[in-house]
């Protein structure tokens, strides 16, 4: 019986009228390869999150990230009126839902400006940076999901994907360890606090002796969740393959997210390797021994004080301490504040319960709170700005996400098991909302997603050889 299909397929495709589509499905495939150059320059772009050039407040200078997104309208634009190669179902459900969450972040911004009284209030620049976000993240992820991926695409983004992780590894071990100064990376912009707002803790982290926040930002849990990002997806564009170098990688983004500083990334890494470990058997001995070993010797490095090696300083003997403090995560002391936070903006939800069901509005956050910090825990963080309402729509879209990439993605599931982890390590920051500190971490994730489900023409596009 299959052998009957088979021929009647090759029958079909030898046709005058099987070679005919199959010319249509290859010019459409050609027609998307400039946005397909513009998603490799995007993927490129998140190896250098740094600003480029001080144009307007801090928060909205461009990089080359929104340099790529702005390559990627332009060129979808382009082939708008064009017959376009259809997205994914799963893709086009989640799409409807991101634009759904778009309207209503306007619209509750909109309500926020509508009773507002301090016309200089933080809150309007905010909810207008965390809109001009989403729409580019809104973007990127249409954008990506019309694009077919066929063999050679995927193997090129594979490469893209694996030179950037590389390259943001040795930017964090370079900047952690100040070989490479930290002050250098910002010597383009102004050169004070005032002027280049919270860029400026490059220059002062120098001073204090280095951090590894590398070639991606000033936050570090956005620097860890960057490395997540990016060797999750390298895993998935290997599609099963290439297993003894997915390890290496895996090893030393885990080395990486543990000089980063941040414990929710390192938990992150730490819970998808262990997950990945369990599907690959042969190699987890191996890869636990090596772990194992490396971070022997660099606890018996940073912790000997008889031990002195050029570029290194003493700060970083604060690592292993902050780091340990993940096993001890109950502790008041180990959440650097958190608690207060929590209580706080709970104490005030509290007192204004309507504003539970409501938010205050998309962008708000910072109007209440004098130390112009976020709620550090992304479902508080979001019904405090989008109420409870706001929270069901949240969780309904990674409801959707995971179960998608739960029934498509392909090999590993690398997407969705790193989604789960992040998610988790959500607990303790704002992960998945376009705050500053995170720059264009949700785009990438997006795209991600976008990359991880597969085209209804998955079967044809496998064997074309296009770029």
């Amino acid at each position: 019986m299959l052998k009957k299909i088979k021929k009647a397929n090759q029958n079909y495709i030898n046709s005058p009228q099987g070679k005919k589509n199959s010319d249509i499905f290859q010019w459409q495939i050609k027609k998307t390869r400039w946005l397909f150059f513009a998603l490799c320059f995007y993927l490129i772009s998140q190896g250098f999150t740094i600003p480029i050039l001080p144009i307007g407040p801090w928060a909205i200078w461009p990089n080359f990230s929104d340099l790529a997104v702005l390559l990627i309208v332009l060129t979808f634009l382009l082939n708008i009126n064009q017959k376009n190669f259809p997205a994914s179902s799963s893709n086009q459900q989640l799409i409807k839902i991101l634009i759904v969450i778009l309207v209503l972040s306007i619209w509750s911004h909109l309500g926020y400006l509508s009773n507002l009284v301090d016309s200089d209030a933080f809150g309007i620049k905010l909810g207008i940076y965390q809109i001009y976000r989403l729409v580019q993240f809104v973007c990127i992820f249409w954008a990506t999901s019309k694009i077919p991926l066929t063999t050679e695409r995927i193997k090129l983004l594979k490469q893209i994907t694996t030179f950037v992780l590389i390259f943001v590894c040795l930017s964090i071990l370079l900047t952690f360890s100040g070989i490479f100064p930290m002050g250098l990376l910002i010597a383009h912009l102004p050169q004070s606090l005032d002027g280049s707002g919270p860029w400026y803790y490059y220059v002062l982290a120098e001073k204090a002796g280095g951090k590894g926040w590398g070639t991606i930002g000033y936050n570090h849990a956005y620097v860890a969740v960057q490395v997540v990002m990016l060797v999750t997806l390298r895993i998935h564009l290997a599609q099963g393959k290439q297993v003894t170098l997915n390890f290496c990688l895996l090893l030393l983004s885990l080395i990486c997210c543990f000089f980063s500083e941040s414990r929710a990334g390192f938990f992150t890494i730490f819970i998808f390797a262990a997950i990945y470990m369990l599907k690959k058997p042969a190699y987890t001995g191996i890869l636990i021994t090596i772990t194992a070993v490396i971070f022997i010797s660099f606890g018996f490095v940073l912790s000997s004080p008889n031990i002195s090696l050029v570029g290194l300083n003493a700060t970083e003997s604060s690592v292993l301490e902050r780091q340990s403090t993940i096993l001890d995560a109950s502790n008041a002391d180990n959440l650097s504040g958190r608690d207060e936070i929590w209580q706080e903006r709970l104490n005030f939800l509290s007192k204004e319960p309507m504003l539970s069901i409501t938010g205050i509005g998309f962008g708000a956050a910072w109007d209440y709170w004098g130390s112009g910090e976020s709620a550090h825990m992304l479902p508080l963080h979001v019904i405090i700005e989008n109420g409870i309402l706001g929270l069901f729509i949240f969780c309904f879209l990674f409801y959707k996400i995971l179960n998608l990439l739960y029934k498509y993605e392909i090999a590993e599931k690398a997407i969705f098991w790193s989604t789960i982890g992040l998610l988790l390590s959500s607990s303790t920051q704002e992960t998945f909302y376009p705050v500053p500190a995170f720059g264009h971490f949700l785009g990438l994730y997006l795209c991600s997603v976008a990359i991880a489900l597969p085209n209804s023409e998955t079967n044809k596009l496998k064997n074309m050889k296009i770029i």
